[in-house]
């Protein structure tokens, strides 16, 4: 999804937790996770263009499903498995709370909005098609979506 799209749905998520918990904290934790979680997608930046990062270019590839290795390590079913049983068995923090529900909206709505194949923000099933992009992602749509 496009950086505006997430601004967008994060602002939104973080608005209606500050109406639920009345807390700053979970709501502003909320939104700046819910954006920044994309900041994974650097690491496929780097990887391909070097540590020369160019705005520009950075978002041209990254919304564009140019990269040939797509890692997204933040981006990741089991890891969310993961923070579940970490919500679960330990206290929780307001800011953990406001991660908590932005990383599920993020992961929903980059699984519905993006290109994706059922399996797209499985790690394991990025890592057994070893992290290629074009076995990851529904690319063959991008034509027609780009012309809509």
């Amino acid at each position: 999804m496009k950086l505006a799209s997430h601004i967008i749905i994060s602002t939104s998520v973080s608005t209606i937790l500050y109406l639920i918990f009345h807390s700053y904290i979970v709501a502003l934790s909320s939104l700046l996770f819910g954006i920044f979680i994309d900041i994974d997608h650097l690491f496929e930046y780097f990887n391909e263009y070097g540590f020369n990062l160019n705005v520009k270019r950075f978002f041209y590839v990254a919304e564009g499903y140019a990269f040939k290795k797509t890692f997204l390590i933040l981006h990741s079913w089991e890891l969310l498995l993961i923070f579940s049983f970490v919500i679960l068995f330990t206290p929780v923090s307001e800011v953990l709370c406001g991660v908590f529900v932005a990383y599920i909206v993020h992961l929903v709505f980059d699984q519905i909005g993006n290109l994706s194949r059922p399996l797209s923000y499985s790690f394991i099933y990025r890592w057994s098609n070893n992290f290629a992009t074009e076995k990851i992602w529904r690319i063959d749509l991008l034509d027609c979506r780009q012309s809509i």
